[in-house]
């Protein structure tokens, strides 16, 4: 993981004037049905003709309110992805440019059970949030709030669609899946952003 965040401080840095910004926001949902918007910054580097190597920071907040209880879940997480990508498709307007890499994400997730608390019927809300972690909300004083940190590796596969708006300016929609190693926080979605080349 140390090498993952070198490796991307490295590249950030040494080779900024050769490398394209890209700004991503977009929709995620994960394996627990939380959805919500992500925010990534990424530099795409060329390493050959047509082959680039690219370094993503990303940001999600995932939500999901199980309405049959009345329990809240949030998650939020904080990423770092190291992708390579092939330009199989290259037109004046288009670029379809799959990627495929590894991540690294910190995890937190929160649970609420909303109110009314101590009343009958009793209320349960159970999530499976890995092979070590199950979060139980009760509707009871001492079990309606609980957190977790995790953070596990994974990989990354997207299918990035480029488009050409203006001169050096390009738009981008990206289907993506980011399985976990343990399939325990699988997300994915579609990324909508920008590309400064």
């Amino acid at each position: 993981m140390c090498i993952l965040f070198l490796l991307f401080v490295l590249l950030g840095t040494a080779n900024r004037s050769f490398s394209q910004l890209e700004i991503t926001t977009g929709y995620a949902v994960n394996k627990e049905l939380a959805d919500g918007p992500p925010l990534h910054i990424g530099y795409d580097f060329k390493l050959a003709n047509r082959l680039y190597t690219k370094s993503q920071f990303g940001y999600k907040y995932l939500y999901y309110f199980d309405d049959f209880v009345g329990a809240k879940f949030r998650t939020v997480s904080f990423e770092l992805h190291q992708t390579f990508s092939y330009e199989v498709v290259k037109k004046h307007k288009y670029i379809l440019k799959p990627n495929i890499g590894v991540h690294y994400k910190w995890y937190e997730w929160e649970g609420l059970m909303v109110p009314p608390l101590n009343t009958v019927p009793g209320r349960t809300s159970v999530m499976s949030i890995g092979r070590d972690k199950t979060m139980v909300l009760t509707s009871t004083s001492d079990g309606y709030y609980d957190t977790y940190h995790v953070s596990r590796p994974g990989f990354t596969v997207q299918l990035q669609n480029q488009f050409l708006i203006k001169n050096r300016l390009w738009m981008h929609v990206t289907p993506f899946l980011e399985p976990t190693y343990d399939r325990s926080q699988n997300t994915g979605g579609c990324y909508v952003g920008v590309i400064f080349k």
